[in-house]
């Protein structure tokens, strides 16, 4: 078994440092409602359907909503539907 740690590479670009704080992370996938939420940037799709099939692998009954915005940063209300329709929520922009 592998263990993937991921960091986020990107310095702050735009808005305020710890305006919201992160949710508690849940102990399994399993059973979980997984929403995919694309900028729309090239690439990020990939990314997300990638980590959504690994996810899919790993853990049992888990189910993935995918979400895109068109453009950078996601409306407000595409991030408050995923938040209200998912669990869980992972997010991605590539270039």
């Amino acid at each position: 078994m592998h263990l993937l740690e991921v960091h986020n590479p990107v310095a702050q670009q735009r808005g305020l440092l710890n305006v919201l704080k992160t949710n508690p992370r849940p102990k399994s996938l399993n059973n979980l409602t997984i929403g995919l939420v694309w900028s729309g940037t090239h690439g990020g799709d990939l990314a997300l359907n990638r980590a959504g099939e690994i996810i899919k692998e790993r853990f049992s009954g888990v189910k993935t909503n995918f979400y895109t915005g068109g453009n950078y940063p996601n409306p407000p209300e595409i991030l408050k539907k995923a938040a209200k329709e998912c669990d869980v929520v992972i997010g991605a922009t590539a270039d």
